[in-house]
């Protein structure tokens, strides 16, 4: 199947959400969940871990489909496609060390 050409309006909102999926599920990781607020006021509630992970996923996965989205834009090679791959792994590690508490 061959790709058909993005607008670059809608690449640089694609890129956009990659990098958001990407930092959102750092901090996810990072603080091991998340905490979330009533509409009305009212104290917070913190999500743990093994339901954030959950969230975590989904922004990863939303994430990498959009890397791969505007991989496929620009008909790079398998290698090419690869690296890419490697290098959101080694970025993705690396914000979650760097987002973590101290």
């Amino acid at each position: 199947m061959k790709a058909q050409p993005v607008p670059g309006a809608a690449q640089v909102a694609i890129a956009a959400l990659v990098l958001l999926g990407m930092v959102g599920g750092g901090l996810i990781l990072a603080h091991s969940g998340y905490a979330t607020a009533p509409k009305r006021g009212g104290s917070s509630v913190f999500v743990p871990a093994p339901q954030a992970y959950l969230l975590a996923a989904a922004m990863y996965g939303m994430s990498s489909i959009g890397l791969l989205a505007l991989l496929r834009a620009r008909e790079v090679s398998r290698p090419v496609m690869v690296l890419a791959g490697v290098l959101y792994l080694l970025v993705a590690a690396g914000l979650v060390w760097l987002l973590r508490p101290h």
